[in-house]
């Protein structure tokens, strides 16, 4: 018996060895994936999944966590969730799940706003205390053209270089669909060589943003120097209606430069030029519109002419004899005369060679200005249609300059703890003044406001001086905030003097 069962015993072993084999044999090693490559990514919209995707595709161990923004956070939960932490932590104090979660708490974290809670329609992100290095810039670089609804961008001390923000500022204006309308930057650093990136986002000759209407540069280190880059960014920006340049090293010098903006300012020689070709643009747009084309090649000419003459011979053929018909074929060979050109017809280079005789305008001038019309370059006009150009607004031609109208779109400016003295506070006034005077309604029906809210509180001059009292006086009379404070406050009550 003894036999027996051993004999049984190592019959089983060796049926299990054979199994093993045989698993082992049809089993295939799966290779593993290597790193894929986040370029050949394509974004889907969605934020959440689009920024843990291009994380993971970069190696990004500890990326941060997309999750959307609370509007207010109440101190009695702060405190509850306090509490619940400390009794966790009694209770289960060796517990490495529990204190991951909560480490997670502080976790850096991207902040989206979402519209109707669709992961898709982001229209707000905000981002801060955690530094924005190469690689975020490149997820950034990917996310953000795909996010067509995003209207909101906050960015508050994430340590930005010269080169990331230089990278920051070429995602803003290269995505075409970007229509951000808020954008903030504070405790970020920036300098005057950002500050001058800024102006040029705003505005130059050639182009200028059109959806920007509130900018935030608290917090930097921005001095004379680019605030004097930004002001000639307002130049011709009439879309951008708040600005904040609070806690900055801005003195008189910057303040006298964003108060000549304020104002009617002279035209330089390049944006004259460019006026004028503007100019000569939109004159060549409306004659393309009005007037008919003429046929220019000889095929137009011949099938008009034949058409005409083969209309004459079949209704002469009906009432002349066989002796009228010599006298019928010479009239009808007679070529017709050729239209007079209107004076609308007269090509663009027979009126550059008028203004060029007459020396308003140079050579030099004169050679561009051919060059462009004769390329028909209205690519800026096909870009945006319709689009409101500052340069081409009234115009005031004295002193041998052209004055253009100053910029009333900007409605809120704050520069308040900044080094401006009672000099640049004086020029701030005098423009502010000017802007009152001339609040007269434009052609649109629409009242060219200027300034409403004016800060330059903590400053280097004394608050009681009579330039700031005046200041003071002008803005109480045109700050809504101001104004809905005094109606809306309570009327004092006269029971106690009775």
């Amino acid at each position: 018996m003894a036999l027996r069962w051993k004999r049984a015993l190592n019959k089983v072993k060796m049926g299990k060895k054979v199994e093993k084999v045989v698993k082992e044999k049809t089993i295939t090693p799966v290779e593993e994936e290597g790193p894929r490559n986040p370029e050949d990514y394509v974004c889907t919209g969605n934020l959440e999944q689009d920024f843990t995707e291009l994380c993971n595709r970069m190696e990004i161990l500890e990326y941060p966590l997309v999750i959307p923004r609370h509007t207010a956070v109440s101190l009695n939960g702060l405190l509850d969730e306090m509490q619940s932490l400390s009794a966790s932590d009694k209770s289960t104090p060796s517990s490495a799940a529990g204190t991951k979660e909560h480490i997670s708490v502080f976790r850096p974290t991207v902040q989206v706003e979402m519209d109707n809670d669709d992961t898709k329609l982001v229209k707000a992100i905000y981002i801060r205390a955690w530094v924005i290095d190469e690689r975020y810039i490149f997820i950034l670089q990917r996310c953000l053209p795909a996010l067509t609804a995003l209207q909101t961008v906050s960015l508050w001390n994430v340590g930005l270089t010269k080169d990331t923000f230089i990278a920051l500022v070429a995602i803003f204006r290269q995505c075409a669909n970007l229509r951000i309308q808020n954008l903030t930057l504070r405790n970020n650093q920036i300098d005057d060589s950002g500050a001058k990136l800024i102006g040029e986002a705003l505005s130059t000759t050639k182009k200028c943003n059109r959806t920007l209407a509130s900018l935030n540069l608290n917090f930097n280190h921005i001095t004379d120097v680019g605030i004097c880059s930004i002001a000639d960014g307002l130049r011709l920006n009439r879309s951008l209606l708040w600005l904040s340049a609070a806690y900055n090293q801005i003195s008189d010098i910057g303040a006298k430069k964003l108060a000549e903006v304020l104002i009617p300012f002279a035209l330089t020689h390049e944006e004259i030029v460019e006026r004028r070709l503007l100019q000569l643009n939109s004159q060549e747009q409306q004659r393309m519109i009005t007037v008919p084309r003429r046929p220019d090649s000889k095929s137009d000419r011949s099938s008009q002419l034949g058409s005409t003459t083969t209309l004459d011979k079949s209704d002469k053929s009906q009432r002349s004899t066989k002796g009228a018909s010599k006298k019928k074929d010479k009239r009808d060979t007679t070529i017709p005369e050729k239209p007079v050109a209107a004076a609308s017809q007269i090509s663009p280079k027979r009126d550059d060679i008028r203004m060029l005789k007459r020396g308003s305008i140079t050579k030099m001038e004169f050679s561009k200005i051919k060059g462009k019309v004769t390329k028909r370059n209205i690519s800026a006009d096909q870009e945006l249609p319709g689009a409101h150009r500052p340069l081409l607004e009234a115009a005031d031609h004295r002193d041998g300059q052209v004055y253009l109208a100053g910029n009333t779109c900007l409605l809120s400016l704050n520069l308040s703890h900044n080094r401006i003295t009672e000099m640049g506070l004086k020029a701030l006034l005098e423009a502010l003044k000017v802007q009152v005077s001339s609040n007269k309604p434009t052609t649109d029906g629409r009242t060219t406001s200027g300034l409403l809210r004016l800060l330059v509180a903590k400053n280097e001059f004394p608050p009681m001086c009579d330039s700031y009292t005046s200041l003071q006086e002008l803005i109480l009379a045109r700050d809504p905030i101001t104004k809905h404070r005094i109606i809306c406050s309570p009327m004092p009550s006269h029971s106690g003097s009775q």
